[in-house]
């Protein structure tokens, strides 16, 4: 949901937070990898949205794992 406080990015400023290229963030939305808003037909990410993928996409270390294993 969409609060007065939610901040929106461009594609240019959602790609410096991401440290991507913008043709590489482009790609990522048409394969629909990852989290967008369109509006019209501008393309807009939410930050907390983003800021939640890059934790889902992180990935565990092996050691990391070993102790979830207990």
């Amino acid at each position: 949901m969409i609060n007065l406080t939610t901040k929106l990015l461009t594609i240019d400023e959602a790609a410096e937070l991401l440290s991507v290229k913008v043709s590489r963030l482009r790609t990522a939305v048409f394969r629909r990898e990852i989290p967008f808003v369109k509006i019209g037909r501008l393309v807009r990410f939410k930050e907390e949205s983003l800021l939640k993928w890059i934790d889902e996409m992180t990935k565990k270390t092996l050691a990391q794992e070993e102790d979830s294993w207990f």
